[in-house]
């Protein structure tokens, strides 16, 4: 018989254990979108990447309860093709607004884009729990594919948030 504080329900009403390969990466999703929270605090809510940051918050909660739903025939609303087509938009936008990068960036910078970096990083992890989850339940490839680019845009902002605060990028001269 287990103990209750080694169970938690998940957004679809199942019991689950609190290592459950789902909560994992519910944890990992919510970690990003917390260091999301952490960057917007330091740019102000009227900054125009705070709002995108709001914007990548939503979508995050929409993946986290389609995580949470995974097996229960109940799942959350997901990401869908809206989402993907918005993350390929502030991708093509926030290229155009930064230098062409051909070598390695030392993550860093001023406050804000620093944790951006951070958060890139968790996202590449969570990328990597989604595959993984991929093997044990259905889940639509629009998850993983929307993670990538999440990966993708929040090294973009970093940049241009360090671009337009001054700070140098530095180099990798390995």
């Amino acid at each position: 018989m287990r103990k209750r504080d080694e169970e938690t329900v998940l957004l679809s009403g199942q019991r689950v254990l609190k290592d459950d390969p789902r909560l994992e990466v519910c944890g990992e999703i919510d970690e990003v979108s917390s260091l999301l929270g952490v960057s917007r605090s330091l740019l102000g809510k009227g900054d125009e990447v705070s709002r995108i940051l709001k914007e990548v918050q939503g979508h995050l909660f929409a993946l986290g309860s389609e995580v949470s739903g995974l097996g229960s025939g109940r799942p959350g609303p997901g990401i869908g093709d809206e989402q993907l087509r918005r993350m390929d938009e502030l991708i093509e936008e926030y290229s155009r607004k930064v230098p062409e990068l051909g070598r390695f960036v030392y993550p860093g910078g001023g406050h804000a884009a620093a944790i951006l970096h951070l958060a890139r990083a968790v996202s590449r992890r969570c990328e990597r729990r989604l595959v993984s989850l991929s093997r044990r339940f259905p889940l639509d490839s629009r998850a993983i594919a929307y993670a990538n680019k999440l990966s993708k845009l929040l090294f973009l902002l970093a940049r241009y948030l360090n671009l337009r605060e001054g700070f140098e990028e530095e180099y990798w001269e390995g």
